[in-house]
């Protein structure tokens, strides 16, 4: 037999969230792309070639567009 006692109806055991470990997500107006860290991109980032030719908000809320920047895809106003 356990001696230890049951938890009581309707308390949860499990800890709280910790502070700054979880991912802050982008207010859906910010940025329509983000990285895959969740950030939003910046002008001059690279990025992915299935991005090309499509347009994002930059953290800065300016619009920015995926393009060519010689053989490198890049955030470009």
């Amino acid at each position: 037999m356990d001696p230890r006692p049951a938890p009581a109806p309707g308390r949860s055991t499990a800890k709280p969230p910790v502070a700054g470990k979880t991912p802050q997500e982008p207010p859906s107006e910010a940025c329509e792309i983000v990285s895959n860290a969740g950030n939003c991109y910046k002008a001059g980032q690279f990025c992915r070639k299935a991005d090309l030719g499509r347009p994002t908000h930059a953290a800065n809320r300016r619009m920015i567009y995926c393009r060519m920047d010689g053989t490198q895809p890049r955030w470009q106003y």
